[in-house]
């Protein structure tokens, strides 16, 4: 018998779905990876604390508005449970301008599964200080090789 796959049915599969969507500035794409709970919270680089659905979509856009960027995850970790995914990752905030620096933050995923899909409950982002910045960079380098 054939097996039909599920909406998101890897947590994995979200938080591709998330960074695709903020390098869109999809903000109904964003939102609707979120559960539908008032509980939900997000705790965004720049310390700004977002509670419930609609101050989340309000201070995403107010985000996007300022500072549109495109996340690249650099080192993810993962821990699991039935029906939850918590990601650990250090990710680089890439501005638009081409030229700009990108900022260099730690972010946690929080995921549940929810209706036979994984849904975001929490997101608490934060930036790198600029030593531990550096110390990752050159950790990464390191780990690349000779050809890069």
């Amino acid at each position: 018998m054939p097996r039909f796959a599920h909406h998101f049915e890897a947590a994995a599969d979200t938080l591709n779905a998330w960074y695709q969507a903020v390098a869109e500035v999809n903000l109904d794409g964003l939102i609707g990876l979120w559960i539908d709970e008032e509980f939900v919270s997000c705790i965004c680089p720049d310390g700004a604390h977002l509670y419930g659905l609609p101050n989340i979509r309000a201070g995403l856009a107010a985000q996007f508005e300022a500072a549109p960027v495109s996340i690249e995850p650099l080192d993810i970790r993962v821990y699991d449970s039935l029906g939850t995914v918590v990601y650990a990752i250090v990710e680089a905030h890439r501005p638009v301008d081409p030229k700009a620096v990108p900022a260099m933050v730690f972010t946690t995923y929080v995921m549940v599964h929810e209706r036979g899909e994984w849904r975001i409950a929490h997101i608490h982002s934060s930036r790198m200080p600029d030593e531990a910045a550096s110390q990752f960079s050159a950790k990464l380098r390191r780990s690349l090789g000779a050809l890069h």
